[in-house]
């Protein structure tokens, strides 16, 4: 009886081992086209998922979505922030269609065209949502339920306090994590 206790201890130890070092050494790359609500929304991502897993996240910033989906399309970039509507117009359809059923077309097309995956929105961020290359999801399958933390807590007065709080790098990062700590998620 002891040594199938002692077989079961080390198995289990062995296995927490392996899962813990399955993040170390390896970062994440969250693109943002260079703008204040991307950058700010990169930053919550970035300091939620180091906080709460430990991995390792870089923010690169591009000069615009075209340079963005380059990098994506290269492996450069596992995670980044979009609109429907500029995703709709990265599908070539009308950017004005909202609701369900755009959400299912974006959620289906994005996965087929770019090889993304579309997560919830942030709620009342002006409506950007997460999207994570499908190798990202396979390697990070909880990272969909740490980032929908996010869409609870984030409305339009909490986010426009935000964005007014922070005009520089420095200081986006320091509102980031304050508002984060505030929301008892760091």
């Amino acid at each position: 009886m002891k040594k199938l206790l002692c077989c079961i201890m080390v198995v289990s130890v062995l296995a927490v081992a392996q899962l813990a070092g399955a993040c170390v050494g390896r970062t994440l790359h969250i693109g943002v086209p260079n703008s204040a609500n991307e950058r700010m929304l990169a930053q919550l991502m970035s300091l939620l998922i180091t906080e709460r897993t430990g991995t390792s996240v870089k923010i690169d910033v591009f000069r615009d979505s075209r340079e963005l989906y380059g990098a994506v399309k290269k492996g450069e970039v596992n995670l980044l922030v979009e609109t429907p509507g500029h995703a709709l117009e990265m599908l070539g359809k009308n950017s004005g269609a909202n609701g369900s059923d755009a959400h299912d077309f974006i959620k289906k097309n994005y996965r087929s065209t770019f090889n993304l995956a579309w997560l919830e929105s942030f709620g009342g961020t002006p409506q950007y949502s997460p999207v994570l290359t499908i190798e990202t999801l396979g390697n990070y399958p909880a990272l969909p339920k740490l980032l929908a933390k996010l869409a609870g807590t984030l409305n339009n007065d909490a986010y426009a306090r935000l964005l007014k709080s922070s005009d520089t790098a420095d200081k986006s990062r320091k509102a980031a994590r304050d508002f984060l700590k505030t929301k008892k998620l760091i």
